[in-house]
């Protein structure tokens, strides 16, 4: 008996044994799912607060779902408009979405608020988006008027992405640094925006890249736009007609509300404005009336000039003073003592730069920066010049490689020196042509505008190689130094069927005005040309000898004629310029191009 009971056991463990290896081995497969879910999350109607309610008393917003949402970048996505003085907490709990107000938060009288969620609220499973918009009112009715558009900078043309709209009561200009704006919208990144349940009224618009969010025009570093005029945007109200939407204390005999006992008929879920009231009395469907049309508006986004100031000096080493600013010193005025020393001045980007030379004596002197009002004194020392002299000499800036120069035909050959150039000794300098060698005569000459750049001209030859051989003693700069060593620089000239000609016009222009043409090769790097027009109805320019390429016209219309783009001026209700780009159809080799632009 006991034998049998043990074999038993024995049996019954390898039998456990064997299934639980087989379920070891077996294949887990998750359970097939059914079709993707695209649905967002819907509104439960009747566990939500209600939308479009008038005469609002602030309380906590409770938005309850179908399903279990969650919440992303709410501080980014949503958009309260009016803003609000306090930012009230957003929270998910369970299946709702809740909105709690700052228990000092105070809301205004008479006003529409609109909360926009954006793309905040999401379902869990796939992540799509449910487009709330909640919109209550303190006053009596709902505010129907709207306004959209779009915001692109200035210069560049791009749309604005994440750029705020803004509409003031208040339309003295000093608004925008502070008050917040009534009424607001985000731009989308095709610079679209629109501002809904707007009141009638004049309106300051404003459009504003606001880096540090507290909606106020705060650092020159923002960008700016404005309307020249007010926006008036205007709607009759009339209390048999008008939408009063859906507060929790009608006034009698509001026509167009929605009676509580209907409110299993008419689903409001989705919480949008387009839709339908049933009278109470008549039990029929009541459309809203007819809005009026929709402004459509267009802002230009620009930075205002920042305020040049001097950012650094350097005056160290004799002959040299550069003068550092925050940006371009176009406008700086720069004088200095005259103690018979020799100056030239150089402009690179945003630095001056004053080479000088006491060919007397080394005297102390003063150079003066005028911005505006305002003056910048740089003392220049003496003591300086000796050493400077003993331990320099005159050279190319930089090294020459030995590779040889491309020369387009009629451009002449330019060395740069690291210092000016004062004079040139031709019979130091030789010019060879072709493998023969021979010896030619070039025009010599140095840069009037820049004075580090020697060039040589000579009519080149297509296909036909150059040597140039500037000896010692060849050229003397503004301290008096010579070249001590021999400079050599190959160079082959290009064939005329390498180039294309370009003839630019320019037209629809007012004959009273002054206007920039640019011609670019690259979207971003400076112009190849400038030209400017002033008192013509057309211009037009023929280029014979042009590099291949794809360039850009740009025409600008000069209004203070400095010969340059100028930004905008909030303060001084200045518009930037107004411009016309244009790419141009590609320039090929041995082509011509005719390329029209108009104003």
């Amino acid at each position: 008996m006991t034998a049998n009971c043990h074999l038993s056991n024995c049996q019954t463990f390898l039998l456990l044994l064997a299934l639980a290896i087989l379920c070891g081995c077996a294949n887990i497969v998750p359970i097939e799912g059914g079709p993707k879910d695209l649905d967002p999350p819907q509104l439960d109607s009747l566990r939500s607060t209600r939308n479009y309610q008038t005469r609002f008393q602030k309380q906590d917003i409770v938005l309850a779902f179908d399903e279990w949402v969650e919440l992303r970048d709410v501080f980014t996505q949503v958009i309260i408009s009016p803003p609000l003085a306090k930012r009230p907490e957003i929270v998910r709990r369970k299946k709702t979405i809740q909105v709690l107000f700052d228990k000092d938060e105070v809301l205004r009288d008479s006003a529409t608020y609109v909360i926009n969620f954006g793309q905040a609220i999401r379902d869990l499973t796939e992540g799509n988006v449910a487009p709330i918009v909640f919109v209550f009112s303190t006053g009596d009715y709902i505010d129907s008027l709207s306004v959209e558009g779009t915001i692109v900078d200035a210069w560049t043309e791009k749309p604005m992405d994440k750029t705020l709209f803004m509409l003031y009561e208040n339309t003295a200009d000093s608004v925008v640094r502070t008050e917040r704006p009534f009424y607001f919208a985000l731009t989308d990144k095709d610079g679209k925006f629109k501002v809904s349940n707007i009141k009638s009224g004049n309106f300051k618009a404003v459009a504003l890249n606001d880096l540090n969010l507290n909606y106020t025009f705060d650092s020159e570093s923002e960008q700016i736009g404005f309307l020249d005029s007010l926006l008036a945007l205007n709607g009759e109200v009339d209390s048999s007609a008008v939408w009063q939407g859906t507060g929790g204390s009608q006034a009698p005999g509001d026509s167009l509300r929605l009676d509580s006992l209907l409110k299993d008929r008419l689903q409001m879920d989705s919480l949008g404005e387009d839709s339908m009231t049933v009278d109470s009395l008549s039990k029929k469907p009541a459309l809203r009336p007819a809005k009026p049309p929709t402004p459509v508006v267009s802002l230009r986004l620009f930075t205002q000039e920042k305020a040049l100031f001097l950012r650094s000096k350097e005056t160290a080493k004799y002959g040299r003073v550069t003068l550092g600013f925050n940006q371009p010193p176009k406008e700086a005025k720069i004088s200095f003592d005259s103690v018979g020393q020799v100056v030239f001045l150089e402009n690179e980007k945003d630095s001056v730069r004053l080479w000088y030379h006491h060919p007397l004596q080394d005297s102390t002197w003063r150079i003066f920066v005028q911005r505006d009002t305002s003056v910048d004194t740089v003392l220049v020392k003496s003591g300086l010049r000796a050493n400077f002299l003993n331990s320099t000499k005159l050279t190319t800036a930089t090294k020459l490689t030995g590779q040889p120069l491309k020369l387009a035909p009629e451009q002449p050959l330019s060395i740069l020196f690291n210092h000016p150039i004062d004079s040139i000794n031709a019979a130091n300098i030789l010019l060879l042509e072709d493998t023969s060698e021979t010896v030619i005569q070039p025009r010599l000459r140095i840069d009037s505008l820049a004075r580090r750049s020697f060039l040589v001209e000579y009519p080149w030859k297509e296909g036909v190689p150059y040597q140039l051989q500037i000896l010692p003693g060849a050229l003397r700069d503004i301290y008096g130094l010579n070249n001590a060593d021999t400079i050599l620089q190959k160079a082959n000239a290009a064939l005329r069927k390498d180039f294309g000609s370009l003839t630019l016009k320019a037209v629809g222009l007012d004959s009273a005005k002054a206007y920039v043409v640019q011609l670019l090769d690259k979207p971003d790097s400076p112009p190849v040309r400038i030209w400017t027009v002033a008192n013509m109805p057309r211009f037009e320019v023929k280029l014979p000898l042009m590099p291949p390429g794809v360039y850009t016209v740009e025409l600008i219309e000069d209004t203070d004629r400095n010969g340059r783009w100028t930004t905008g001026n909030y303060d001084l209700h200045r518009q930037p310029e107004r411009f016309v780009r244009r790419k141009l159809e590609e320039l090929r080799a041995n082509w011509e191009l005719d390329a029209e632009v108009r104003f």
